[in-house]
């Protein structure tokens, strides 16, 4: 019998989990939509803190499975593009997202008539040009960031940037090339850009394997490194960036 394949987080996605709350927490907000909200586990993390609000994805195995992690009575999941989700929220969170957008100022805006009057977009996206490697090319990435040039993006799309941190180090960069390297066999030329972004959404295990990669990846054991990756914040050493953005007049 062929065995289910199931998501699982890895360090280096508890290290970017950790970063967008260390700054969600410093914004006065409960309701939160998150695009391209993958497996679930930001949602499911959420709502075990009181936030509510709407999920979404395009990938139909990634609804299913956010549907099974996320709390209902807080969060409703929907596979949806931006411009289906009605009305605004306080904050809207983009993990992972940016890169694989040909036109990035546009989806900004879209993400910004999403974004209440003096609410916040969070964004992580992969950091330096100079790190582009096969995991890159596998997730359907069509650029990573420089912090200056993303700060540019957020303002031609009308957003007020506030912060922009390099998140992940050491975990990240030390996890980096592993990635690199178990992908390279995987990486399909002919495979079209929409079938490696549907792959970008999370890593996959075995099921039976999952406990214990939870057993070894939990935020007790990470939590030394959650520590380290604060220090380095104000440097472009880490593997990716969260932005912290501000919509000065909502939709526009």
């Amino acid at each position: 019998m062929e065995q289910r394949l199931a998501w699982y987080p890895t360090p280096s996605y508890l290290v970017k989990r950790r970063a967008i709350i260390d700054f969600l927490e410093k914004v006065p907000a409960r309701r939160v939509l998150e695009v391209g909200c993958g497996a679930g586990d930001l949602l499911r993390f959420l709502g075990g803190r009181g936030y509510t609000g709407v999920g979404i994805d395009r990938s139909a195995e990634a609804v299913a499975a956010a549907r099974e992690m996320a709390d209902p009575s807080r969060f409703c999941v929907e596979q949806a593009e931006v411009d289906d989700v009605e009305g605004t929220f306080e904050t809207v969170i983009a993990s992972e997202v940016l890169e694989h957008c040909l036109d990035d100022v546009a989806f900004l805006r879209k993400l910004r008539r999403k974004t209440a009057e003096g609410g916040c977009l969070i964004l992580t996206v992969p950091a330096r040009m100079a790190q582009w490697g096969a995991n890159d090319e596998l997730c359907g990435h069509v650029r990573r960031y420089e912090r200056e040039e993303l700060r540019t993006r957020l303002a031609e799309a009308g957003f007020e940037p506030l912060h922009i941190v390099s998140y992940g180090v050491p975990i990240y960069n030390i996890m980096k090339p592993f990635y690199d390297r178990a992908v390279e066999r995987q990486v399909a030329e002919g495979e079209a850009l929409e079938e490696r972004t549907g792959k970008s959404g999370g890593m996959r295990l075995v099921p039976r394997l999952g406990g214990l990669f939870a057993l070894l990846f939990n935020d007790v054991t990470m939590a030394p490194f959650y520590f380290l990756q604060r220090l380095f914040y104000r440097t472009d050493l880490g593997n990716g960036y969260v932005a912290v953005a501000r919509n000065p007049r909502g939709e526009g």
